[in-house]
């Protein structure tokens, strides 16, 4: 594995713990310190960018160029919607779906991207994959009880 390999796993980890926190944050009510996870996916386009420039130069399999190509639409478009337009698409279905389905594609790029890479690596990441929805379960659950009250 090279140093964009490296550069892809550990994004992959950088995601995940990120995403686990800022959903971890919101079922606390802590809206302040989520701009941190925000600011922290913002970062994360560099490097991925790097990635796919690299990928292409070198001719990596297009799947993987795919994956990056999927994970860099979601990165920008969190960046997008929460930063830059101020966006409430979270409260209504009609635009908070199509997010949904793009932050799940960035995800399951970055499982099968880092499996392509390495097996142990993609072994691990899938705990944080499964960790990610054990997480969301969690807010969904979090979030429920509180409508109940």
């Amino acid at each position: 594995m090279d140093l964009f390999d490296w550069m892809f796993i550990i994004s992959g980890f950088i995601f995940f713990v990120s995403m686990m926190g800022a959903i971890l944050l919101m079922a606390n009510d802590k809206m302040q310190i989520i701009r941190i996870f925000g600011v922290i996916l913002a970062v994360l386009m560099f490097p991925i960018i790097a990635i796919l420039i690299n990928y292409i130069l070198i001719g990596k399999d297009l799947r993987f160029i795919i994956y990056l190509v999927l994970i860099l639409i979601y990165l920008l478009a969190e960046f997008l919607l929460d930063s830059v337009f101020k966006f409430d698409f979270r409260s209504k279905t009609s635009t908070h779906v199509p997010y949904i389905i793009i932050e799940w594609a960035a995800a399951f790029s970055f499982l099968f991207g880092t499996i392509y890479l390495d097996k142990t690596m993609g072994w691990i990441i899938a705990i944080f994959f499964w960790a990610f929805i054990g997480v969301l379960v969690y807010y969904i659950i979090k979030r429920r009880k509180k409508k109940e009250n």
